[in-house]
């Protein structure tokens, strides 16, 4: 979801709000056009099917490929809006799908885990009311790791080390029944095999440099890896993995007790080898302590972790 520092910037009723993104590749989508403080209180009213919600303040998010805002409305509560990128964003391929993605996720964790993610309100792929695809979700307090990680002790931070560790094994226990991005799993339209569907991840990766003329080494990259997939096949059945669960920006902490209160940016989630999960090639011995052992040290499994 989110990709550098996250800032927030008031937004006024009547103006017109902006957003910041990075760069991605290429691929064509709904018109977007960045969304004003009426048009956002409107949505809010029709999802909840009520006249008398206020919306009192809307704040962009900074930082993040899609846009979110996030809302404060009238009886104290929060909630955040994400819509798709600006319409002079190029996305990458798996980029498209990150509304669809995080909704799916939410819902998953909600449904199978106790982990602390946001809860989902609405998801609706057409747009409706706002005539684009958008998601909308509670909103988690709770400050940033990014932020907070200077203001730690030791001992706070191996508590947060061993509860993220605990929530990962939450993440990969969860299995389905086919390999692959989210919406495509979900769909079942993914792969019947983790080589097929790593391969076809990885083929789509290369594509997205050679699309911006990025020098990837491509043909060096297809050869070598070819060369060891072998070892995918030691992968039979598919995982829940979040390559960005661990990341600080994504982990929110209580400021009173220290604690991990909180888990987001799930928009990036593949269903595969549990390796490939956030923390696992560079958690400390309290991560693993929580997550229950350390990786495997077989050659396969150095191998996978090394691709």
């Amino acid at each position: 979801m989110s990709r550098g520092t996250t800032a927030l910037r008031p937004t006024r009723p009547s103006s017109t709000t902006s957003s910041s993104s990075s760069s991605s590749t290429a691929s064509s989508r709904t018109a977007v056009t960045i969304l004003d403080f009426p048009s956002i209180q409107r949505l809010i009213r029709a999802v909840f099917r009520s006249s008398r919600i206020i919306v009192q303040q809307v704040e962009v998010v900074q930082g993040c490929l899609n846009q979110v805002y996030l809302t404060r409305l009238a009886d104290g509560s929060s909630l955040v809006l994400k819509c798709p990128p600006a319409q002079n964003i190029r996305l990458l391929r798996h980029e498209k799908h990150f509304l669809e993605t995080e909704r799916k996720t939410l819902e998953t964790l909600h449904e199978y885990t106790q982990i602390p993610v946001p809860q989902l309100i609405k998801y609706d792929s057409n747009g409706g009311a706002l005539g684009s695809p958008f998601l909308m979700t509670s909103h988690m307090p709770g400050r940033r790791l990014s932020e907070a990680a200077p203001y730690l002790t030791a001992s706070e931070r191996i508590t947060i080390d061993h509860t993220m560790g605990t929530h990962v094994r939450a993440l990969t226990a969860l299995s389905a029944t086919q390999f692959g991005m989210t919406h495509r799993v979900f769909a079942k339209k993914g792969s019947n095999s983790w080589r097929e569907a790593f391969l076809s991840l990885l083929e789509a990766t290369l594509r997205d440099a050679e699309d911006m003329l990025v020098n990837s080494h491509s043909e060096s990259t297809r050869y070598w890896v070819g060369k060891h997939a072998h070892h995918l096949e030691e992968v039979t059945e598919p995982r829940l993995v979040a390559p960005n669960v661990c990341n600080p920006e994504n982990i929110l902490i209580d400021e009173q007790t220290k604690q991990v209160c909180g888990l987001v940016g799930f928009s990036n989630v593949i269903w595969g080898d549990p390796l490939m999960s956030g923390g696992m090639a560079d958690g400390s011995e309290a991560f693993f302590a929580g997550l229950g052992d350390h990786p495997a040290r077989t050659e396969g499994a150095r191998v996978r972790m090394l691709m």
